[in-house]
């Protein structure tokens, strides 16, 4: 989930096996690929009913099929037992996560399985229910525990208190802490923190963010202030009996939680999602009629979607539909996208949930095979001002390094006895001299190459960093693309020269996919190739600071001091040419950005230029009373496109056909009029074209001053609203 600010058939067992044993769930320093962690956890159960599981080891269970077959094993990061402890799930699953959170990465917790399974249990804690009368009113009335001392507390609250410790240990005043709490109730987002209306999910322009417009995202300073949040977005949370679980989630609840921390770098940002979803159900057991069969509809719906997604990835299929449900888009980055995902599958032992049980042991068995991407530690602050931040960064630490090693060049004396006894010597052999020299020699012969592999490594990664962003603008592009023609494609047009968009617009948009696929391919290239490259210019820096340690022994004389100090400068002049690299490269940058926003812009005002023209057009031919403030406004329009190729001489009525009021002849409607009603902007008159074959100075002319009509002072507000009522009856559905 992301916030305004910023969420196959069944393997067999032995391979689910060897993917479980080859990953673990510690995932601090992780590679940059893992496979989803899926854990399965074993609800307590009455012991005089028949059993269907039987765990084996904390990593592997038997599943009984009832006769069918024999029983069949199933492989998974960790197994928990009937009998193992909240705070036993949260040291697996969910402590890792945090201290990933904590150093800017993105992680999610997520718990499924089928209704009654102890899914909310696991999130939340144990259910506290007030003595009222009926199930209805014990449901509608339930809390759940949300004390951290207690210690059958869910995830959450424990989550909670863990990313407090740390930052209470470290004592870092910079840290900031957020949280939003938002539920799906029959495909429908409603804020618990700030309860109202249905909110809307938003995408960017690539359809990689998504954001919930309106979610209130609030900030806070304990640990007490954010356990008073989450239960008051519990109480706020729908709730309602049925016949399998007396206090059933009729809604996926989804909780983020927003950690903010300042280092020398920049503001790290990393973020928690930890998501209860509600149970599938069988109206058969669950006996659900009327509201409750609607709301177990929508919820099965969307776990089938889930379910679907779940199959895809582990079948490594290239598309995958996320936009079957609003959960789906919101687990998109969690199951898919750049992002630490646990997910912890709930199972109920009994025999009479066996059919519900194998469903939910299948689809988390498929889980096992999805791997993700993960992404470095988010600094918002680089976000915000890159490229300029990224590139003002690189060059502060080529002075830094310059700077440092003149420094100990010109101000350290030499550490070694040695050294120090051979400069005090009146006399030297012609050996000694020599070697020392060679010496020497060697050392700056180091330097300076160890400098030149520095600088060409920087240079290498200031060309990644620019190919990256021009991939960036170029996949921006071709979004606005397949937005453009899916747009397009999606209207009515009355030209028949429109008749065939839509095989022009599948094939631009066959283009655009195509561009975008490839786009995407070298965007992972330069990524691998920067990570490479900051690898080995770690490596060659310290390198360098081993060979600086070494100056203050070899130099003896004023002259090789000198020497080194030319030396310096040489390196202090190829740390500005890279200054002068990078400042063009993100002038580069912020033009091509420039670029792209004039061209939605350009594209916006066609849009408003068609509109504009089509309710002319309609103004015309209905014959409408035009109001003197919708004149105006026009005349304003005519002066506005015009004013660049219009000299003073030039009749203000001939810029455009005028708009006659009601009952006069209007030319425009006529067979000699130069405007045809298909056509997106009235025309331009030979004047106004000859004023382009006339030069600059004639192009760029003044502005032009037309005579506007006064407003009437018998018009009313009343008048005005009502003429424009009737205008918007007569516009055309797309505008």
């Amino acid at each position: 989930m992301a916030q305004n600010g910023s969420w196959s058939s069944s393997s067999g067992g032995s391979s689910s096996s060897s993917a479980a044993q080859s990953r673990g769930l510690a995932t601090a320093n992780g590679p940059q690929e893992e496979r989803l962690v899926v854990v399965v956890r074993v609800r307590p159960s009455d012991e005089s009913s028949d059993h269907c599981i039987d765990v084996i080891s904390d990593k592997s269970l038997l599943f009984d099929d009832g006769g069918k077959s024999r029983p069949r094993q199933y492989s998974y990061d960790h197994v928990f037992k009937e009998s193992d402890t909240q705070e036993r799930v949260y040291k697996k699953t969910t402590a890792p996560l945090v201290k990933d959170v904590l150093n800017g990465l993105n992680a999610a917790v997520f718990a499924y399985g089928a209704t009654g399974s102890g899914k909310t249990h696991t999130m939340l804690g144990p259910c506290r229910k007030k003595g009222t009368s009926t199930a209805t009113e014990r449901a509608a009335t339930a809390a759940y525990d949300v004390d951290a001392n207690n210690n059958e507390s869910g995830l959450m609250v424990r989550a909670i208190e863990e990313i407090f410790q740390n930052i209470d240990n470290t004592s870092n005043n910079g840290s900031k802490v957020s949280i939003s709490y938002l539920e799906i109730y029959n495909e429908l987002i409603r804020d618990l923190l700030n309860p109202g209306g249905p909110l809307e999910l938003r995408e960017d322009n690539r359809g990689q963010r998504i954001t919930v417009a309106g979610l209130s995202e609030i900030t806070t300073t304990s640990r007490q202030e954010v356990v008073s949040l989450l239960l008051r977005g519990n109480k706020a949370r729908t709730m309602e009996p049925t016949a399998a679980n007396q206090t059933s989630s009729r809604s996926h609840a989804l909780l983020s939680i927003t950690v903010q921390t300042k280092t020398p770098l920049g503001t790290k940002q990393g973020r928690l999602f930890l998501t209860d979803l509600a149970g599938s159900e069988r109206a058969k057991k669950t006996k659900n009629r009327g509201k409750r069969l609607q709301e177990g509809a929508h919820i099965n719906r969307s776990l089938l979607a889930l379910g679907n997604c779940i199959n895809a990835l582990s079948g490594g299929a290239r598309y995958v539909n996320y936009r079957d449900s609003k959960l789906t888009r919101l687990l998109k980055e969690a199951l898919s996208g750049k992002c630490k995902t646990v997910m912890i599958a709930h199972v109920a032992p009994e025999a009479k949930h066996r059919d519900e049980t194998k469903n939910t042991l299948v689809y988390a068995d498929r889980a096992n095979s999805i791997s993700t991407r993960l992404q470095n530690s988010v600094y918002i602050d680089e976000v915000k001002n890159f490229p300029t931040k990224h590139y003002q960064n690189l060059v502060t630490e080529l002075r830094e390094e310059v700077t440092r090693l003149r420094s100990k060049m010109l101000t350290e004396r030499p550490r070694s006895g040695a050294a120090a006894a051979a400069a005090a010597q009146p006399t030297r052999s012609t050996e000694e001299d020599e070697k020392r020299k060679t010496e020497l020699r060697y050392l700056r012969e180091q330097i300076v190459l160890t400098f030149k592999q520095q600088m060409k490594l920087r240079r290498k990664l200031l060309e990644a960093e620019s190919h990256l962003l021009g991939l960036e603008l170029d996949a921006e592009r071709q979004h606005m693309i397949i937005s453009h023609w899916q747009g397009r494609m999606g209207k009515l047009y009355d030209s028949p020269a429109d008749d065939d968009i839509e095989s022009e617009g599948a094939i631009a948009l066959k283009n655009a996919w195509g561009e975008l696929s490839a786009i995407e391919k070298e965007t992972r290239r330069y990524k691998e190739i920067r990570e490479r490259t900051e690898q080995e210019l770690e490596m060659c820096r310290q390198k360098g600071v081993q060979l600086e340690d070494e100056l203050p022994e070899r130099i003896t004389s004023d002259e090789e001091r000198e020497l080194l100090a030319l030396l310096c400068r040489v390196h202090e002049l190829e740390a500005d040419k890279v200054s002068l690299q990078a400042e063009r490269l993100a002038r580069q940058a912020e033009l091509r950005r420039r670029d792209l926003q004039l061209l939605r812009a350009e594209r916006q005002r066609r849009l408003c230029e068609d509109i504009i023209s089509s309710q002319r057009r309609l103004i015309e031919e209905g014959n409408v009373e035009l109001p003197d403030e919708l004149r105006e406004l026009y005349g304003l329009y005519q002066q506005e496109i015009h004013a660049g190729v219009v000299t003073p001489s030039t009749s203000y009525e001939r810029k455009l056909p005028p708009i006659y009021t009601a009952g006069s002849e209007s030319p425009g409607s006529s067979s000699s009029s130069e405007w045809s009603p298909g056509s997106p902007l009235p025309p331009i008159d030979s004047q106004i074209l000859s004023a382009f074959q006339d030069g600059p100075d004639r192009h760029m002319g003044p502005l032009v001053n037309p005579r506007l009509p006064k407003l009437s002072a018998t018009t009313t507000p009343s008048t005005r609203r009502g003429t424009s009522i009737r205008m918007a009856k007569h516009a055309p559905n797309n505008t």
